[in-house]
């Protein structure tokens, strides 16, 4: 339904503009056209779940000066159906939709504060500046504003995740993206129309993003490269102590959850995440006996593992925020005592696990109602306790989705 809502509401305001401002540039909707069905081979540059550079957001811009607010709703919509070519019809729809609604609200945002679709009249600096330069800035602010809503709204409905939450965060790792699309657009227009270079300007503004994608490409196969290796020292964990088998992991997505619904940010989200894979890790360097032997229903139970495994992995700079909610995980129930918010959502992560999933090495595990009411008792704290049960609901979710 909200899909269905999301592509409605595209189609409608595309035709609007149609009717309200036309649609004439036709070949150098073409040419957008075209660029944008080159996204198929250049997508966008995603490192940690981000866009860092985007040749789709700099089309968009470029095409409200260019070619209108209708013709943006439809290079919008071939950009967006090209995201993700092996991903689910559905996701493609929104994709689309979504797309082609934020551009168009640009584009209308653009023509409203004074911007034209003719730069070729702007004849010096003042017009140049209240005819493009400030309606562009104000497509771009009004750009980000619709496409933020669309993709908080899905989250939300799909995921339950505050809409807030995820505004704020994608504003923290994009907002400057916003801004230098805007500054890349502007050069791209100036070129295209004042310069009269027509789309020989969109090869020379978006050659040089081709190659900063690249290089974003390399950061993210990097950081890809670094999961596997994490995901080798968890099956090293799980070969000792087979019991611990699928622990990391759904400790792991179970802080991240809880972090998301707290509001961090995304560098905390995924060092919260990467503390959850790895806070047992410090059994490793236990002899295999004592390992198996371990309670880890005992909180009480002082125990040095945390310790030796942030010590085992201190020296690997991309873990540094990790090793804080590793060290100190096992004093995570504790409402006090000075434990960073990452610690206390591994160690309530960790315990609700082994109380339902992992038990004592010789005991039962507790029902999830069960392992509630005790978490509930130790941790005194109502929002970490709320972030918990989002998580949970999420993972169930996931889990009867897969």
């Amino acid at each position: 339904m909200y899909i269905t809502a999301v592509a409605a509401l595209a189609v409608g305001l595309a035709v609007w503009s149609e009717i309200a401002y036309g649609l004439d540039q036709f070949a150098a909707l073409g040419v957008f056209i075209l660029l944008a069905a080159l996204h198929v081979v250049l997508p966008d540059a995603v490192v940690e779940g981000q866009v860092r550079v985007s040749l789709s957001g700099v089309i968009l811009l470029a095409g409200q000066a260019i070619v209108g607010p209708a013709g943006v709703a439809v290079i919008g919509a071939v950009l967006g159906i090209s995201q993700g070519k092996h991903a689910p019809l559905q996701r493609r729809v929104f994709n689309a939709a979504q797309f082609s609604l934020h551009g168009c609200v640009g584009g209308i945002a653009f023509i409203v504060v004074g911007g034209t679709t003719s730069p070729e009249r702007l004849r010096d600096v003042p017009q140049i500046v209240l005819g493009l330069a400030v309606p562009l800035l104000v497509a771009v602010v009004a750009q980000a504003v619709a496409n933020l809503v669309a993709l908080a709204g899905v989250k939300r409905v799909a995921e339950g995740i505050p809409m807030r939450g995820q505004m704020l965060a994608v504003v923290r790792g994009t907002g400057f993206a916003y801004v230098a699309h805007g500054v890349i657009a502007f050069i791209m227009i100036v070129l295209w129309v004042l310069a009269n270079l027509g789309p020989v300007a969109a090869a020379i503004v978006l050659a040089p993003l081709v190659v900063a994608q690249w290089i974003y490409r390399q950061r993210a196969e990097e950081l890809e490269g670094q999961q596997r290796a994490l995901e080798v020292l968890v099956a090293a964990l799980e070969a000792k102590t087979p019991r611990l088998g699928g622990h990391s992991a759904r400790v792991a997505q179970l802080s991240a959850h809880m972090a998301e619904h707290l509001g961090l940010g995304p560098q905390q989200v995924t060092d919260t995440r990467v503390a959850g894979m790895l806070h047992d890790l410090g059994q490793t360097s236990l002899p295999t006996r004592v390992a198996r032997a371990i309670d880890l229903t005992d909180r009480d139970h002082l125990l040095d593992y945390p310790e030796r495994g942030a010590a085992i992995l201190h020296d690997l700079s991309f873990l540094h925020g990790s090793l804080d909610p590793i060290r100190r995980h096992r004093g995570g129930l504790e409402p006090s005592g000075g434990l960073s918010l990452p610690a206390r959502i591994v160690g309530l992560a960790d315990t609700y696990d082994v109380l339902t999933t992992v038990g004592s090495p010789s005991g039962p595990v507790l029902a999830p109602t069960q392992a509630r009411e005790v978490v509930a008792g130790a941790v005194g704290d109502p929002e970490l306790l709320r972030a918990l049960d989002h998580a949970l609901a999420r993972q169930f979710e996931g889990g009867s989705r897969s």
